[in-house]
């Protein structure tokens, strides 16, 4: 013990006497070890840290299978979740929820806020606890029970300052006075099914719905929860949910026939794509790191060249092999420890940004926290960098002579030795740069071809904003008159060109989805279908083409004949030598809908999704509850959005606006994963080409600085500056055309393996791998240039004297 602290303390001195070293090693090992930790942190919170739940492997999802219409996991009808509730024998629970949003009015001001209705099981299956009250009993879910609500632990401090008397008291929810009967603890909140993040608040599903919606099999929005029974297996279950699948849809052909069962873990729905994401940032910081411990292996080779006298006399004093390494390994540690250390309050400066990489619908995956398995893995890779790297200089040094470094200082020998290792260690950077440079520039391709993407409608001037509908105004004749009035107001306003409404704002939400027949076709030919509404105007608003027949009118009210509008997609895959105007959509025996027009198609489940089968119906005659506006302007969307609310508020001061923004700002957000992406590989690659840089100007440095007398004497047998600056810049350049080319070839290898991250450009794009070539060659040229330029003011007099 007493030699280890010895041998730390003359560490610390030697350290303390080349502080720019000290400065530069540290700050190498701190950006490698700082993005590791960074990105592993978020794995861990998303892939690895149990969820928040009593015994969550046993948690799964349970979803209808739907590859016909290319949903791997398709939300749940009603009357399909009650017999798979009945029929299963595999769970202990199985419970259901909505999104849901509610108009919460009385104290304070109105507000819209997001939840959910859930069935009482949710809470039983997540073995969610309450920290004040309780959650659901069976009692509350049933069809006209007294309305209850359960609050997020959020939404209780936030509107009621954690008063724990808030039990018993009333929220009044789109306009029905609800009793709160508990807060729920914070971290075990149910999970959303479509929103970024879990709700403020649950309310009773079975209490939402009447006996009719709840024994629909044709529209399909529930997620299913469920805790395997101990015992069962992830696959005994799926081979229980199928069999019943293959039942239900013997039993009911019309709704069923293409529509099965599956079971898959919780986790595994809200990671989906981002595990392959994420484990190639870890890939990439990875590399970054392996760039950063070539170059600290380049620094300690120059200072143990430095040294190599020093080395010699400590030999020839006596001192072995043994006690060499312990010197250089203490000094060695003082550089991890403090790398690390700084590493890792850097990793926690990302944080923020990077939790915008989790998905956010479950409670915990956004937490991203230094736990005791991060902070092990972050003082694994500084141990593990500092012991590859730190006894390289050890290596080379047991080969010195020692008479001829006492008598020459070592500098010739070491630096021979050491010749060929450096250059290989820059042309690996180089080429790792090359690896990294090239991911982010397929992602900025990617970025620039997805925002170019024609998304089926005018984007430009166009506002959009949410309103949830009080109760007052719904009903029969009331809801009409009332969004009458919204537009009729709205469209006066100055700047106004045309407004309408819908349910759901393209790519903002994805769609409803619903089962449909179609007229001519065999009644067992029922196919899943997104779904719209749209009022009158909606079309001509949005800047959708209207491709044949006739939009939404004014006449298309309830009590009228049904109509339907569907899209180029649809009329091709139902009627494709035929014209469908006049035809049918077949819903149910007793509701259908002639198609009046047909409309051209729309990236409404994402931009690098193609169009889907999709149909609109009138807004005025499928009413709901909660609707978005379109409004087309003349100028900035945002000049005038204080009129509209204004004119909104003219109708009823009490109505909440919420996600007001434009069809621009909603694109931006379609691509927003991405863009993080694309950023956070942009700012590795940056940092991966500054180490590669700095390398390489450290090593061309070192070297011109040991061919001094060299550059003399080749100065004074005629060498102009130019020929030495030529020399110098060429080496560099050669190092890095070596590592270009490498990292041309491994960046070709690993293009298999980005390539579902990319849209509408291939993994070995020749553009961008010679743009990455350029970038390289033009950062070593001028990283080259300054060591060059000391090369030609050597004097060849003063060099050759010294000598």
């Amino acid at each position: 013990m007493l030699e280890l602290v010895r041998d730390l303390r003359y560490g610390a001195r030697s350290l303390a006497k080349s502080p720019g070293f000290a400065a530069v090693a540290v700050l190498t090992l701190a950006l490698g070890v700082g993005a590791n930790t960074a990105v592993f942190s978020l794995i861990n919170a998303v892939l690895l840290r149990p969820l928040p739940y009593d015994d969550p492997d046993r948690l799964v999802l349970v979803w209808e299978s739907a590859p016909f219409f290319g949903l791997a996991d398709s939300p749940v009808a009603p009357a399909n979740y009650a017999d798979w509730k009945a029929r299963s024998r595999s769970f202990e629970q199985m419970g259901a929820l909505e999104d849901r949003s509610y108009r919460l009015t009385g104290e304070g001001a109105p507000e819209v806020v997001e939840g959910a209705v859930v069935t009482p099981e949710v809470f039983y299956a997540l073995r969610t606890r309450p920290a004040i009250g309780r959650v659901f009993r069976d009692d509350d879910n049933r069809v006209g029970a007294p309305k209850v609500v359960v609050l997020s632990d959020s939404f209780w401090r936030r509107r009621f300052g954690a008063d724990p008397g808030v039990i018993g008291r009333t929220l009044t929810l789109n306009d029905e006075k609800h009793t709160i009967v508990g807060v729920l603890a914070p971290g075990t909140e149910p999970p959303a099914e479509y929103s970024d993040a879990p709700g403020d608040l649950w309310t009773p599903l079975g209490s939402a719905y009447t006996r009719e919606e709840l024994a629909a099999r044709g529209r399909h929005n529930w997620m299913v929860i469920a805790r395997l029974k101990p015992g069962v297996t992830l696959a005994q279950a799926n081979a229980e949910m199928k069999s019943i699948g293959a039942s239900l849809a013997r039993e009911y052909p019309d709704t069923n026939e293409k529509v099965g069962a599956f079971v898959a873990p919780v986790r595994e729905h809200f990671v989906g794509s981002n595990r392959r994401i994420m484990f190639m940032l870890l890939g990439t910081v990875a590399l970054v790191l392996l760039i950063a411990c070539s170059n600290l292996a380049n620094l300690l080779l120059s200072r143990a060249a430095n040294r190599g006298r020093e080395v010699a006399v400590r030999a020839a004093l006596g001192a072995g092999t043994r006690h060499l390494l312990r010197q250089f390994l203490a000094e060695s540690l003082l550089v991890c420890a403090a790398g690390s250390a700084l590493g890792i309050v850097l990793a926690m400066t990302t944080f923020g940004f990077l939790a915008h990489l989790a998905p956010g619908a479950m409670a915990g995956l956004k937490s991203l926290t230094i736990d005791g398995r991060v902070l092990s893995f972050a003082l694994a890779i500084a141990a593990a960098t500092t012991l590859a790297f730190g006894l390289v200089p050890l290596l080379d040094l047991r080969r010195l002579d020692v008479n001829t470094s006492l008598k020459q200082g070592g500098r010739t020998q070491t630096a021979s030795g050491s010749r060929r290792l450096r250059a290989l260690l820059i042309s690996s950077e180089v080429a790792l740069a090359f690896v990294l440079l090239t991911g982010a520039g397929l992602l900025i391709r990617t970025c620039a071809q997805l925002r170019s993407v024609n998304v089926g409608c005018r984007t430009a001037n166009l506002l959009t904003l949410r309103l949830t509908i009080p109760e007052g105004h719904r009903g029969q004749g009331r809801m009409l008159a009332y969004e009458r009035e919204l537009l009729r107001r709205v469209r006066a306003v100055p700047g106004v060109i045309s407004a309408s409404l819908t349910n759901h704002i393209p790519l903002a939400v994805k769609g409803d989805i619903s089962g449909v027949g179609a007229e001519g076709h065999d009644a067992s030919e029922r196919f899943q279908c997104r779904s719209r509404t749209a009022a009158p105007g909606y079309f001509k608003t949005m800047g959708i083409p209207l491709l044949r027949g006739r939009e939404i009118s004014e006449q298309d009210v309830e009590g009228a004949p049904y109509v339907a509008l569907i899209n180029n997609t649809l009329a091709k895959m139902l009627w494709p030598d035929q014209d469908p105007i006049g035809r049918r959509l077949i819903f149910s025996s007793d509701a259908q809908a002639q198609i009046v027009g047909v409309v051209g198609d729309v990236h409404q489940a994402g931009l690098d999704v193609p169009p889907q089968p999709e149909f609109y119906v009138s807004a005025w005659q499928a009413m709901y509850g909660s609707v978005s506006l379109a409004i087309r302007t003349k100028a900035a969307p945002e000049s005038i959005s204080g009129a509209v609310r204004r004119a909104i508020w003219a109708v009823d001061p009490d109505q909440p606006i919420t996600d007001v923004a434009t069809m621009d700002e909603i694109l931006d957000r379609e691509v927003f994963s991405r863009k993080m992406q694309m950023i956070l590989l942009a700012s590795f690659a940056g940092l991966a080409l500054a180490l590669a840089a700095v390398g390489l100007y450290g090593v061309l440095a070192y070297q011109v600085g040991r061919q001094i007398p060299e550059i003399g004497l080749r100065m004074a047998l005629g060498a102009t500056p130019g020929d030495v600056l030529r020399r110098v810049v060429g080496r560099g350049i050669g190092l890095a055309a070596l590592g270009t080319a490498v990292g041309l070839l491994g960046a070709m290898a690993l293009s298999r393996y980005i390539q579902s991250l990319l849209f509408g450009v291939k993994a070995t794009d020749p553009a961008t791998y010679a743009g990455v070539a350029t970038v390289l060659l033009a950062a070593a040229a001028a990283a080259s240039y300054l060591p060059a330029r000391r090369a030609t003011r050597v004097d060849p007099i003063a060099a050759l004297r010294a000598e």
